[in-house]
């Protein structure tokens, strides 16, 4: 895992490590242009487009009609594998923007039915690759969180062990410690257990090491309340508007006497946080002796939910849990041409340290934030 990218969103926030499945682009994205089929997008001014296969319809999001955007956005990780088809299906239809773009305007029905041929069979991989890999991840990690609360119990057991044998030496019952030395020695348990760690944590086999990368993964998400719903806008889809991307139905809020109704909750973001090699020089399975760092990848949001500050609460949720895994810094990508992703970034902190090579196709700085 080495944070190398290929695939971007449309509005740039979005990167991709080795762990992620990383879909290749059908063709480059030029400025300007839409993708075919049946979407609701937002251009980088902030303007809104929906194009469908029968009729085109342009609609600017001026000063006149402006973006109604996302209200009492919560960011929180991923717990159960319940929501993955979710988050699977906004990374789909927001990065498939970019994977068959075509110039604005163009009615030429064969033209369209290829577009959406296209799109549709991005989305339907996009889905069951990233479905694939999050729900992998998901129990490589719980598989070795259970194996190191196992380690943990046996050097707990160890320990308690210990102080037991200890009063059977000198004939001591439990039951006539007083309180005072109940907590010495738990005190004494709790201190062996911590060298005990420390001594493992400085002597970790590759196995483990790899282990403790497994457990420095978070699939973050990003739910709100979002003015006519978030629709999926997805080809492969019967219904293209269909709102499945509602975290809860409405429900009613008791407050004293009065009760009233509360708008749904949909999801309107998502990332992962893992540990990588993003400034690798070569792709895996080349070696490195870059030192693994905390990297911020796959950030997608809605159309509906941009330019309402989404983006900025997911990325300081991710930088306050790389401060608690140890890390000092957080690392991201941002393709060259996404000026507005590239002056969020800028605002937040963060500063370039490198740039792709001129072969790619997708060209992007690489940013850390100290």
């Amino acid at each position: 895992a080495n944070g190398r990218s290929v695939t971007r969103s449309p509005i740039g926030w979005t990167s991709r490590c080795s762990n992620q499945p990383t879909p290749v682009s059908l063709s480059r994205s030029q400025h300007g242009t839409v993708g075919l089929g049946t979407r609701a997008a937002s251009g980088a001014d902030g303007s809104s487009v929906e194009t469908t296969t029968d009729t085109k319809k342009t609609t600017a999001d001026t000063t006149d009609t402006p973006p109604h955007g996302a209200t009492n956005v919560r960011v929180r990780v991923l717990r159960g594998e319940l929501e993955i088809p979710r988050i699977c299906s906004l990374c789909a239809a927001v990065f498939k923007e970019v994977a068959v773009p075509m110039p604005e305007g163009t009615e030429d029905p064969l033209l369209l039915r290829i577009g959406d041929f296209l799109e549709s069979r991005y989305e339907t991989a996009m889905v069951k690759d990233l479905s694939s890999v999050i729900t992998k991840n998901m129990r490589e990690k719980q598989r070795s969180k259970n194996q190191w609360h196992q380690e943990f119990g046996r050097i707990k057991a160890r320990a308690t062990a210990r102080e037991l044998q200890a009063l059977q030496r000198t004939r001591t019952s439990v039951d006539s410690l007083t309180i005072e030395q109940l907590t010495e020695m738990r005190i004494r348990i709790s201190d062996e257990i911590e060298i005990a760690l420390e001594e493992n944590a400085r002597d970790l086999s590759p196995e483990e090491k790899k282990r403790q990368r497994t457990r420095q993964w978070i699939q973050l998400q990003a739910d709100g309340t979002v003015a006519g719903g978030v629709a999926t806008g997805l080809v492969s889809v019967s219904d293209g508007k269909k709102k499945f991307l509602k975290i809860s139905d409405a429900t009613k809020k008791e407050t004293g006497d009065d009760a009233r109704p509360c708008e749904p909750r949909e999801l309107i973001a998502s990332a992962t946080l893992q540990v990588c090699v993003p400034d690798a020089a070569f792709p895996p399975p080349f070696p490195s002796n870059k030192p693994y760092r905390s990297y911020l990848a796959n950030m997608a949001v809605a159309p509906e939910a941009r330019r309402s500050g989404v983006a900025s609460k997911v990325i300081q949720y991710a930088e306050r849990l790389t401060k608690l895994w140890g890390f000092t810094e957080m690392w991201l990508h941002v393709n060259i041409d996404n000026a507005g992703a590239f002056a969020l970034y800028k605002k937040l902190g963060y500063e370039i340290v490198s740039t792709d090579p001129l072969w790619y196709l997708d060209r992007r700085y690489l940013m850390v934030k100290k």
